[in-house]
């Protein structure tokens, strides 16, 4: 993880230092305190909303930290993987309904149908086709409710798995950099 958090440094540190030096120095700075800061208050708040059954929020925040997928398959790996788990179980919940369950898994056949092949190639694509497989099989309003409650703590076993790899990234950040207290 330490060149991946070397990687991103050396990134940011670039992008801000195409402004004044005096200012980028600063400004750099308060960036990585405030990633070292916020970050883990926003896993938090995400593990808080699946608590809460607030699927919609966890997906919403998540966006907040997509620009940590360029720097490591891990983290992207897990960010998109929480993105469509979350997605899918908020249209699931915003419309609590088999016939509803069956429009969603017709929807996302026609996106992703021909990628089935890929399933035992790509661990993502074998991931998306069990959830959908097993969505397809939904008839009986017990059975969505089984569904969801399992996704669930899927998307939640999931968020632990990122959230360790966050808080590796984290950590190595902070050993490159001397934290201060974040800027508000």
């Amino acid at each position: 993880m330490k060149k991946v958090t070397l990687s991103f440094k050396n990134y940011f540190e670039e992008a801000f230092s195409k402004i004044d030096q005096s200012v980028s120095e600063k400004l750099a700075d308060e960036f990585f305190t405030d990633v070292i800061f916020y970050t883990p208050i926003k896993l938090e708040l995400l593990d808080s909303y699946l608590k809460a059954g607030h699927v919609n929020y966890f997906y919403q925040t998540l966006s907040d930290l997509k620009y940590l997928v360029e720097f490591s398959d891990s983290l992207n790996r897990y960010w998109y993987l929480l993105r469509a788990y979350s997605t899918a179980l908020s249209k699931l919940n915003a419309d609590h309904s088999v016939k509803s369950a069956k429009k969603l898994y017709s929807h996302y056949f026609e996106i992703y149908g021909d990628r089935r092949m890929l399933r035992n190639e790509h661990w993502f694509e074998k991931k998306r086709w069990e959830f959908l497989d097993e969505l397809q099989l939904i008839n009986r309003e017990d059975e969505l409710d089984g569904f969801i409650s399992k996704y669930l703590q899927v998307l939640s076993g999931n968020l632990k798995i990122y959230a360790s790899f966050i808080m590796a990234f984290i950590d190595d950040l902070k050993k490159l950099k001397v934290s201060r207290k974040p800027v508000k």
